[in-house]
Protein backbone atom coordinates (compact mmCIF):
# COMPACT_ATOMS: atom_id res chain seq x y z
CA UNK A 1 0.00 0.00 0.00
CA UNK A 2 1.47 3.18 -1.01
CA UNK A 3 1.80 6.45 1.11
CA UNK A 4 -0.64 8.27 -0.14
CA UNK A 5 -3.28 5.37 0.55
CA UNK A 6 -2.26 4.87 3.82
CA UNK A 7 -2.56 8.96 4.58
CA UNK A 8 -6.29 7.99 3.27
CA UNK A 9 -6.82 5.02 5.37
CA UNK A 10 -5.56 6.76 8.90
CA UNK A 11 -7.98 9.95 7.78
CA UNK A 12 -10.95 7.62 7.26
CA UNK A 13 -10.24 6.05 10.53
CA UNK A 14 -9.80 9.48 12.67
CA UNK A 15 -12.86 10.95 11.33
CA UNK A 16 -14.53 7.11 12.13
CA UNK A 17 -13.31 7.56 15.96
CA UNK A 18 -14.16 11.59 16.16
CA UNK A 19 -18.00 10.77 15.09
CA UNK A 20 -18.27 7.72 17.29
CA UNK A 21 -16.83 10.08 20.31
CA UNK A 22 -19.15 12.30 19.36
CA UNK A 23 -22.09 10.43 19.34
CA UNK A 24 -21.03 9.49 22.82
CA UNK A 25 -20.38 12.62 24.26
CA UNK A 26 -23.48 14.54 23.62
CA UNK A 27 -24.62 15.47 26.88
CA UNK A 28 -24.30 18.96 28.08
CA UNK A 29 -21.41 20.11 30.10
CA UNK A 30 -21.19 23.44 32.88
CA UNK A 31 -17.63 24.90 32.17
CA UNK A 32 -16.34 27.55 34.97
CA UNK A 33 -13.39 29.61 33.57
CA UNK A 34 -12.57 32.46 35.67
CA UNK A 35 -15.81 34.72 36.65
CA UNK A 36 -17.70 33.47 33.52
CA UNK A 37 -20.02 30.06 33.42
CA UNK A 38 -21.49 28.80 30.60
CA UNK A 39 -23.06 25.29 29.04
CA UNK A 40 -21.77 23.41 25.92
CA UNK A 41 -22.23 19.87 24.73
CA UNK A 42 -18.95 17.53 25.90
CA UNK A 43 -17.82 17.20 22.34
CA UNK A 44 -17.17 20.81 21.87
CA UNK A 45 -15.38 21.12 25.17
CA UNK A 46 -13.43 17.80 23.69
CA UNK A 47 -12.34 19.54 20.20
CA UNK A 48 -11.33 22.81 22.06
CA UNK A 49 -9.02 21.61 24.23
CA UNK A 50 -7.06 18.89 21.64
CA UNK A 51 -6.92 22.24 20.03
CA UNK A 52 -5.67 23.99 22.09
CA UNK A 53 -3.08 21.65 23.05
CA UNK A 54 -2.24 21.40 19.72
CA UNK A 55 -1.76 24.94 19.19
CA UNK A 56 0.51 25.44 22.62
CA UNK A 57 2.68 22.73 21.62
CA UNK A 58 3.12 23.85 17.78
CA UNK A 59 4.18 27.21 19.47
CA UNK A 60 6.48 25.82 21.90
CA UNK A 61 8.09 23.87 19.26
CA UNK A 62 8.50 26.81 17.08
CA UNK A 63 11.81 28.37 18.20
CA UNK A 64 13.42 24.51 18.00
CA UNK A 65 12.43 24.40 14.39
CA UNK A 66 13.79 27.87 13.20
CA UNK A 67 17.35 26.86 14.91
CA UNK A 68 17.01 23.82 13.26
CA UNK A 69 16.10 25.07 9.80
CA UNK A 70 18.95 27.93 10.40
CA UNK A 71 21.59 25.37 11.06
CA UNK A 72 20.38 23.37 7.91
CA UNK A 73 20.81 26.41 5.93
CA UNK A 74 24.19 26.58 6.95
CA UNK A 75 25.19 23.34 7.00
CA UNK A 76 24.47 23.52 2.77
CA UNK A 77 25.79 26.54 2.34
CA UNK A 78 29.10 25.26 3.73
CA UNK A 79 28.30 22.15 1.99
CA UNK A 80 28.35 24.20 -1.47
CA UNK A 81 31.24 26.04 -0.58
CA UNK A 82 32.82 22.61 -0.17
CA UNK A 83 31.47 21.55 -3.35
CA UNK A 84 32.57 24.15 -5.48
CA UNK A 85 35.86 24.30 -3.64
CA UNK A 86 36.43 20.46 -5.12
CA UNK A 87 35.49 21.41 -8.64
CA UNK A 88 38.13 24.22 -8.59
CA UNK A 89 40.59 21.85 -7.55
CA UNK A 90 39.64 19.13 -10.37
CA UNK A 91 40.01 22.50 -12.36
CA UNK A 92 43.69 22.91 -11.42
CA UNK A 93 44.39 19.19 -12.08
CA UNK A 94 43.19 19.26 -15.12
CA UNK A 95 45.23 22.40 -16.51
CA UNK A 96 48.37 20.46 -15.10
Amino acid sequence: MNKRKLQYVALLIAVLLIAIISLANMQTVTVNFLLVQFKLPLIILILVCVLLGSLVTFLVSLPKNFSLKHELKEAKKQLGHKMSGDKNKDKKIDEA
